[in-house]
């Protein structure tokens, strides 16, 4: 009982130190009110949309607000049927239709969407080309310095990737519940300082909601054909240009970006299971190993004051409920930093057991080719991994 204990304090007294030294270090921190070069190279936005009427119009109302001074926006509409290319016209994007054909063997839906934009005859119809690209998913909501920070900081750090986490928007109850969970997990497994370090190409990563590329670069990695059959095409793209020598940037964006990634409990289920597996290298051991270890340091703590009061053990009982106030200290503590609703956090152990859900069937689903987002099916590792729902 006091060994548990112990192990289970030691851990959050880890987390705290940890967040607090991320809070204070701001070197891999972006804000509004980061330095701005003078003038920047043009800029377009690609924006892949998939049936996302209710995003694109508020996405493209953000844009419009941006500070960048030279930029335009490209959206390329993935076999939409909601009216998707209307709304984005109206919203004063170009727009590429298009989408509903199969998509090639080999490909995974959002790869190919992006290949199809990126082609310098689509991207620029009568002209040059610009000399960056920012792709940006549709229900992403920029603040109005973000392009011109994000893009100053790129040409300021020389790298030709830049990418960046912002904040999570949590609405609804099943959002609340599960997203903390699953973004902790995410975040805590990814040390920026190695993310960021060019001798550390096994711990890259990116994230697709938000990804500025030099073109020059982008075309020389071979577009989003490098990862055509990726899952995670934003970590495999990342990869791709470590692995071709160029530098790559990810940052904390909070104040910068914000996105609803998901709105209700199938989707998260959808959406976190086509991905966690994936982002776990199609290791069978490791979700499994991190399934017990979520178990031992988020779960078994409430159980603990049980077992100590069934057992009348007056120390292990005092120790376990110690922990438990440790516990939803730092949680408190946490949720504010992220801006986060507090009240959730005393639903972390139901929290804890979805991302364990979420970890094995992500497995199961995987291996079973039963891996499906937006109306498409993936087997992964087949040629023809693709098909329509």
């Amino acid at each position: 009982m006091l060994v548990a204990c112990a192990l289970i304090a030691l851990f959050w007294v880890a987390v705290a130190l940890k967040v607090g030294r991320s809070k204070a270090e701001a070197r891999w921190r972006l804000a509004p009110d980061a330095p701005v070069l003078a003038g920047l190279p043009r800029l377009t936005v690609v924006i892949p949309a998939r049936n996302e009427a209710t995003n694109i119009a508020p996405c493209l109302a953000a844009l419009r607000a941006s500070d960048h001074p030279n930029f335009d926006v490209l959206v390329i509409d993935d076999g939409s049927t909601d009216g998707t290319s209307g709304l984005a016209r109206a919203g004063g994007a170009r727009v590429i239709s298009g989408g509903g054909e199969p998509i090639p063997p080999g490909w995974k839906g959002k790869p190919w969407a992006l290949e199809r934009a990126t082609r310098p005859d689509a991207l620029a119809p009568t002209g040059e080309p610009a000399p960056w690209l920012l792709f940006l998913d549709a229900d992403v909501r920029v603040h109005p310095a973000a392009l011109s920070r994000a893009h100053s900081r790129a040409i300021a750090d020389n790298v030709a990737f830049l990418s960046g986490f912002g904040r999570l928007e949590m609405v609804g109850f099943w959002e609340k519940v599960i997203q903390p969970s699953v973004g902790g997990l995410i975040i805590a497994g990814n040390d920026l300082d190695k993310v960021n370090d060019p001798d550390r190409a096994d711990a890259v990563i990116a994230n697709g909601q938000f990804i500025l590329v030099r073109r020059d670069a982008y075309d020389t990695v071979g577009r989003h054909a490098s990862v055509k059959a990726d899952i995670l095409d934003d970590v495999g793209l990342a990869r791709a240009f470590v692995a071709k020598g160029f530098a790559i940037r990810v940052l904390f964006m909070r104040e910068l970006f914000s996105c609803r990634m998901y709105t209700s409990f199938s989707e998260l289920w959808q959406g976190w299971t086509k991905n966690l597996y994936a982002g776990m290298r199609y290791s069978v051991v490791v979700p499994v190993v991190l399934s017990q270890f979520v178990l031992f340091e988020f779960v078994l703590p409430y159980f603990l004051p049980i077992v100590a009061f069934v057992r009348g053990d007056a120390v292990g009982l005092a120790a376990s409920l110690g922990v438990l106030l440790l516990i939803h200290a730092v949680r408190l503590w946490m949720d504010g930093i992220f801006g986060q609703d507090r009240r959730f956090g005393l639903l972390q152990p139901l929290g804890a057991l979805l991302l364990v859900g979420l970890l094995l069937d992500s497995v199961r689903r995987s291996r079973l080719g039963q891996v499906s987002w937006k109306g498409r099916t993936y087997s992964v590792g087949r040629a023809d991994e693709t098909r329509e729902a």
